[in-house]
């Protein structure tokens, strides 16, 4: 089992500090990751909305993090296709990140959910998944052959070769997509990519959704066998038991309310947007209990506590569902970067050590 860590980049500290302060402040985080011994890092795409994340490049980012490193995997976590007007810009900088990171490349793949995001960039919501599958499909046809060319109803391209040539393709290798919804999770499967997700529910939930993926990645990929999904926690890791609870609560809560705020999902227009009727019943859930109860199932589900109760909880998902990795959300919600990194720290010494073993002893076993 590998264990790594998955960015958000909020801008809620209390003590004020400026965007580029606490984009100072998350990469000392990723540098910290390698030095206790994490796998990987994944870094998201966000835009506009510091209140919920600032992430305009990731791919810009991770070559940053690529010169200041040396072990830790780098990974998009993800890249937003139908935020990406040109297929063949998105596939050359993927081909460069091979060049600079080799087997440390991570690719990640998502569609994004932010209505303003849309309507910043002047693209249809309701045009997301044609656009995501389309930009998909063309961007793994470059990787795999070196050569832009394609004309489909939202991307046109002619004949053109991309350089430096890709020093690999996906069709035959692992890479992430973002599987929130079963349509995405159908979408990740369809296209042969590993499903990435967020814990948001009770795992039996997340279960059953794993084996929808499951089932027909081998369906449509008959002798490739899928690999171990991603999933990230909102996690704080505390010695004692009483302090990691106050502390997760308090961020977990405020987190939780900046996700409402920038998905709108006190809303009521998901019914009306095309392909994001999957996220009406959650609105309406969270519209009937209330705010109040919709923090507290968040906070509940997610995976924070001592180390033993943090391998406690991962141990119960793996024997549920098999292998999977955690890529844990350790910064968020203006937490302090002194809790931030003793979390880290102690995640480092003693979460991530213990969760890989839980892989080898499963295969002994």
């Amino acid at each position: 089992m590998e264990v790594g860590l998955q960015f958000i980049f909020q801008n809620t500290h209390d003590d004020g500090i400026s965007d580029a302060e606490m984009m100072r402040r998350e990469t000392e985080v990723a540098l910290l990751a390698e030095e206790v011994g994490m796998d990987f890092c994944l870094l998201p795409e966000h835009h506009f909305n510091p209140g919920y994340s600032i992430m305009p490049d990731n791919m810009q980012w991770l070559s940053y993090l690529a010169g200041k490193t040396s072990r830790i995997k780098l990974g998009t976590g993800a890249i937003i296709l139908p935020w990406h007007l040109n297929p063949t810009r998105v596939a050359e900088k993927i081909s460069m990140l091979q060049v600079i990171l080799g087997d440390r490349f991570i690719l990640g793949f998502g569609r994004g959910l932010a209505r303003e995001e849309y309507k910043a960039f002047g693209v249809d919501m309701g045009t997301s998944r044609e656009r995501f599958d389309q930009a998909a499909e063309i961007i793994l046809d470059i990787l795999e052959t070196g050569v832009a060319e394609y004309d489909t109803p939202y991307f046109k391209q002619t004949r053109t070769p991309v350089t430096p040539k890709p020093s690999h393709g996906y069709r035959d290798r692992e890479f992430l997509s973002v599987a929130m919804t079963p349509d995405s999770a159908m979408a990740a499967a369809t296209l042969g990519g590993t499903m990435m997700s967020f814990v948001q529910l009770p795992w039996e939930q997340h279960h059953a959704a794993v084996e929808a993926w499951r089932k027909r990645f081998r369906e449509v990929h008959p002798g490739k066998q899928p690999g171990a999904p991603v999933f990230s926690d909102f996690t704080f890791c505390h010695e004692d038991a009483a302090t990691a609870e106050r502390i997760a609560r308090q961020y977990l809560t405020k987190y939780y309310r900046s996700v409402i705020s920038h998905y709108d999902f006190d809303n009521s227009h998901w019914k009306d947007t095309k392909g994001y009727g999957a996220y009406q019943a959650g609105a309406e859930n969270i519209q009937k209990i209330g705010l109040d109860a919709a923090c507290e199932g968040f906070v509940q589900s997610q995976c924070w506590g001592t180390p033993d109760q943090i391998v406690d909880r991962w141990m119960k998902r793996v024997e549920m569902t098999g292998d999977l990795r955690p890529a844990m959300a350790v910064s968020y919600a203006g937490m302090p970067h002194d809790l931030v990194k003793g979390s880290l720290r102690l995640i480092g010494e003693k979460v991530a050590p213990r969760l890989r073993a839980l892989t080898a002893t499963r295969a002994a076993a």
